[in-house]
Order: structure tokens, then sequence, then C-alpha cells
């Protein structure tokens, strides 16, 4: 009788993980095909517009309290496709940055999702993203008291949001927080931008 109660609990046991993988596959391949819709909705969309714009700003590395990091000029570029209502966008930025005894220079790739709140004939419009980014760092570490030098390279994914706006469909402006709690320099960066779209009419 025993054995028949655990065997029994056992079976109920490997019935509810073949189950919660089962729901957990199922919520995978649901996020899958809400992303590919998404994609789908803004290449398809017959007022969609491709883009590519320079972009120039400021970007305030967060980290430990044992570490500060000054705010830094930022350069970088993107290239999206726009819809009424969804866009999306390919961005990459470089900045450097100092701190104790320690230069960084950092490169952030990014893709990122947009959703349009305003009116799709509005003049300026304003917009949420969300995404996520690669930070690639390259680091020298200088401490002469302690005759320290070494130089250590990184790359860590994060996640992105935000909220911009574009006038005319031409100057956009925005400020984003992405997190990178895997990195050994920085736990976050606060970036505000400014750049200017050059549009092409999808044909």
């Amino acid at each position: 009788m025993k054995q028949c109660v655990v065997m029994g609990g056992v079976k109920n046991i490997v019935g509810g993980c073949k189950m919660k993988m089962k729901l957990e596959s199922i919520v995978k391949k649901a996020k899958k095909a809400v992303i590919a819709g998404l994609l789908f909705s803004t290449m398809s969309c017959a007022s969609s517009r491709f883009y590519i714009g320079p972009k120039v700003g400021v970007t305030t590395p967060l980290s430990e309290k044992e570490q500060t990091y000054e705010s830094s000029a930022t350069i970088g570029g993107a290239l999206g496709i726009v819809g009424e209502r969804v866009g999306m966008e390919f961005g990459l930025d470089y900045f450097h940055s100092s701190g104790n005894y320690i230069e960084t220079s950092h490169f952030l790739s990014d893709v990122n999702l947009n959703l349009n709140l305003s009116k799709p004939t509005a003049k300026t419009k304003l917009y949420l993203l969300g995404g996520a980014g690669l930070l690639s760092e390259s680091s020298i570490i200088s401490i002469p008291k302690f005759r320290v030098h070494d130089e250590m390279e990184s790359k860590t994914f994060g996640i992105e949001f935000g909220t911009g706006i574009t006038i005319i469909d031409r100057i956009d402006g925005r400020i984003t927080y992405i997190t990178m709690p895997e990195s050994e320099n920085v736990k976050g960066m606060i970036t505000i931008t400014g750049g200017y779209r050059f549009s092409f009419e999808r044909k």
C-alpha cells in the first residue's frame, strides 16, 4: 500500500513537471508570436518609412557606491522603420567614462520596439520604447601608487526602456534607461539623446 502511495505521488510530481514545462513552452511560443506579429505589422504597413539618423547626447553611468562616474558625451546612429503605431530600431552608441583609477570605452548596440501614443497625423508624436542591448566595454585600470596597470574587456546584455518624442517625423529626442546587472563597471545607464532622421518612404 505504501509503495502504491509513493508511486502515485511520484506520478503526480512528474505529471506536474510535464504540465509546467508545457505551459512554459506555450508562453515562450506566445511571446515569439507576439513579437513576430508586431514586426510583421510594422513591415507590412503601407505607410511605413525607413530612416537613418545620427544622434548626440549625454550618458550617466550608474554603479556601486564605491565607484562614481561622471556624465559623458555620447555619439551614435540609428537605423529603423516606423509605421502608424509600431516601429523598430537598431542603434549603436559610443561614450567614454572615467572613474576612480579606471578609464572605460563603451559601445552599446541595441534593438528596440517603440509604440506611438499620439495620432498618426500629429506633427508631434510621443512614444514609448523597450528592447535589449549589448554593452561592450574596454577598460584600463591604473593605480600608480601600487604599481597596478591592467586592461580588461567585457560584454554584457541589458534591458532598455524609455520614452521619446518626434517632431514632423524628423527631429527626435529621447531619454532611456538600460540596466546592466552583470557588468563589472556599470550597473545601469541613463541616456538623453537628440537626433535627426533622414526618412525614406516605403514604396
